[in-house]
């Protein structure tokens, strides 16, 4: 079980759910994005979402500015957080300028607000950021699931169970509470519910 439960961290680490949901995005809408070659835009989310955070990350390790890669303390977080929230900023932009559909920016929008939150709450509170990215998504899929023509109530389904296997291990392994995944989901739902609202009220309106 513990494998099982560390290989899931790896697999559904925050920084991989803007990669896997361009993918999503793009197979269920592939008319929105029609114009936009797969493989080239899931690599160019790929690069600025995950590739770069983690280089980032990965230096501040190697330069001994944080104790580890694992981030277990809260105040290990902290630089990290700036760095990724910097480059999120720079990856929110490249999405909203770069001729992405509506959906993308919005989730984008939802992440960078998340992180935000979560930055803040970390400095009193440690909160599990898997669980963030998950409950994230799956407000993600929410809003897929009402704007697709298809019946994706299996995908939001999938989307709920994992959310629910991917908290089970973060409690097994230790890394956090159950107060602390309840918290991080929280966020995520919260970070996406107001990406929603202030890119349609506000960016769309002055774009």
């Amino acid at each position: 079980m513990k494998v099982i439960s560390r290989i899931t961290a790896y697999l559904f680490h925050p920084l991989l759910w803007p990669t896997i949901m361009i993918v999503i995005f793009m197979t269920f809408n592939k008319y929105t994005f029609q114009s936009m070659p797969f493989g080239l835009t899931v690599l160019k989310i790929f690069i600025n979402t995950f590739f770069f955070p983690a280089i980032c990350v990965l230096l501040m390790w190697k330069l001994n500015l944080i104790p580890s890669l694992t981030l277990d303390d809260k105040k290990d977080r902290i630089l990290p957080f700036v760095g990724i929230i910097s480059l999120y900023v720079w990856s929110f932009m490249v999405v909203k300028k770069g001729g992405f559909p509506t959906i993308m920016g919005v989730f984008m929008l939802g992440v960078l607000i998340s992180l935000f939150i979560s930055f803040v709450i970390n400095v009193f509170y440690k909160l599990s950021l898997h669980m963030v990215g998950m409950g994230g998504v799956l407000m993600a899929m929410i809003l897929q699931c009402l704007i697709s023509p298809n019946n994706l109530n299996y995908m939001l389904l999938t989307f709920i169970v994992l959310a629910g296997f991917v908290a089970t291990t973060r409690i097994y392994l230790g890394a956090h509470n159950l107060m602390q995944v309840y918290v991080g989901f929280l966020v995520g739902i919260i970070g996406q519910i107001f990406g929603i609202f202030f890119f349609y009220f506000y960016l769309i309106m002055n774009d």
